[in-house]
């Protein structure tokens, strides 16, 4: 019964997809904002859903690496396009944290094998360096603030002693 239902959930996934991306080629509907990642979107929530009805089992948790790493894909190019692709300089490290969410799902979800946290870990400091790298440069572009700080407090912060 499982196998039948999982079956139909997927037929209808994919019967979906197909129509609207079918759709769209041929001019029927124009859905610029759902366009391409929206694939990404219902293709990790197919393994997620896929996991979850397989009862959870540890031995079925290799679904969620992919489905973890889509799902963040999706999320990012989503707020890429409707950003108009404007903080890609700064969000890019979201593509490496992406397969560290996939494996901490299998980490979570598979048995808790120990030697997951070293792929796991290793893939979030290097994301985390690269968003403080990217920190680091707005940082740097704001810095004539602290001039403007400093010529207020010039200006209103220090008591005037009269002579």
């Amino acid at each position: 019964m499982k196998q039948k239902l999982q079956n139909s959930i997927l037929g209808i996934l994919f019967i979906v997809i197909g129509s609207i991306l079918l759709l769209e080629n041929f001019g029927f509907i124009h859905y610029g904002f759902i366009s391409w990642p929206i694939t990404l979107l219902l293709t990790s929530l197919g393994f997620h859903i896929a996991f979850f009805l397989t009862g959870k089992r540890p031995e079925n948790a290799g679904l969620l690496v992919p489905g973890g790493i889509l799902l963040i894909l999706s999320i990012y190019f989503y707020i890429d396009i409707l950003t108009n692709y404007q903080y890609t300089t700064y969000t890019w490290p979201t593509i490496i944290l992406a397969p560290a969410f996939g494996l901490f799902e299998l980490w979570y979800f598979g048995g808790r094998n120990k030697g997951l946290w070293v792929p796991i870990s290793v893939l979030t400091i290097v994301a985390a360096l690269f968003y403080a790298q990217a920190f680091l440069a707005i940082l740097l572009e704001l810095w004539p603030i602290a001039l403007i700080a400093v010529g207020i407090y010039f200006i209103f912060g220090k008591k005037q002693h009269k002579q």
